[in-house]
């Protein structure tokens, strides 16, 4: 369904990254060609075809490329900060290149992202955009001043995954639903089930950063642990449990054996258990919203693809 659209907005990356100046271009290549699950296009193309119709190929292509050329830099980005040395598999741009070249590549693809809808008919698409790159950072920063802080709060947690992952899928979902053609009341509905599936999405994320039922995470295990990262499992075991030893295991995450046991902690606890039915109470959300949308494969498509996302292994 979506693959003529993946295609060009993949095609639209790479020529960036080959047009790009010297000193970037092999760096930026390396990015793109690591494209991942691409969750994100697959999302706004659906979205921009639920109506029965396929709408200007060219402009959900370019919509789809500002959206995941921004992501990508916030990636490169991430690694930065979190010092990650794996990115989908492979070498970070960090690791590779150093901080200074991957910061400045990240920038590099941060202005080229909003220059795939500088000239985009309907400004909503920009300007949604915009205030996702916005919400993006602002996320990121909440996360940084977070880290370490055990008593952080479920809002807090929330707050950042609304600005870190959640972002981009409304700005998507948004950008679908305006390419679809619908009116401004739909266009917003689409844009509460972008935020739902982001924060669903990121919570399942969350558990296999723990390595439960992950396969080929393309990343190492227990990293939001070992940056000082307490999610939701941690949030859900301190709201039953005595905070002290686990603490101290968190404290000490980098340590031989602290991750196994915290896990174990958290499996006894059903923990993790329990984070799956707040994903699941998300995606719920995010299937009501489509009820708003014309009957057709594309919305059971749409239904389908959420549902598989608190069963994925990577």
């Amino acid at each position: 369904m979506v693959k003529p659209s993946l295609d060009l907005s993949d095609k639209m990356m790479r020529q960036v990254a080959e047009n790009s100046p010297k000193g970037l271009r092999e760096r930026i290549t390396q990015t793109v060609e690591k494209p991942g699950k691409r969750l994100r296009s697959i999302l706004l193309f659906l979205l921009s075809q639920s109506n029965g119709e396929t709408k200007d190929l060219e402009r959900m292509a370019r919509a789809a490329a500002s959206v995941e050329m921004l992501h990508l830099a916030s990636l490169v980005h991430d690694d930065v900060i979190d010092r990650s040395e794996f990115r989908r598999g492979v070498s970070s741009l960090h690791h590779d290149f150093g901080n200074k070249i991957a910061v400045l590549a990240g920038d590099y693809m941060l202005a080229q992202s909003l220059m795939f809808v500088v000239n985009e008919e309907d400004r909503r698409i920009p300007q949604s955009l915009a205030k996702a790159a916005s919400a993006l950072v602002a996320g990121e920063i909440l996360e940084v001043d977070l880290a370490g802080n055990i008593n952080i709060s479920f809002e807090d947690y929330i707050r950042v995954i609304e600005g870190k992952t959640a972002s981009l899928l409304v700005s998507c979902a948004q950008s679908g639903a305006i390419l679809a053609g619908y009116d401004n009341e739909i266009v917003e509905a689409c844009g509460d089930l972008g935020l739902n599936f982001g924060i669903a999405f990121q919570i399942i994320d969350d558990i296999l950063d723990y390595g439960i039922g992950a396969e080929a995470l393309g990343k190492s295990n227990f990293g939001d642990l070992q940056n000082g990262l307490i999610t939701l499992p941690l949030l859900l075991y301190f709201q039953k449990n005595p905070k002290e030893e686990m603490e101290m295991l968190v404290k000490n995450a980098t340590e031989p054996n602290a991750a196994t046991l915290i896990v174990e902690k958290l499996k006894n606890s059903n923990c993790f258990e329990e984070a799956k039915t707040i994903a699941c109470l998300h995606l719920s959300k995010a299937t009501e919203i489509l009820e708003k949308l014309p009957k057709s494969h594309i919305n059971t498509l749409l239904k389908d693809f959420f549902e598989a996302m608190t069963e994925r292994r990577n």
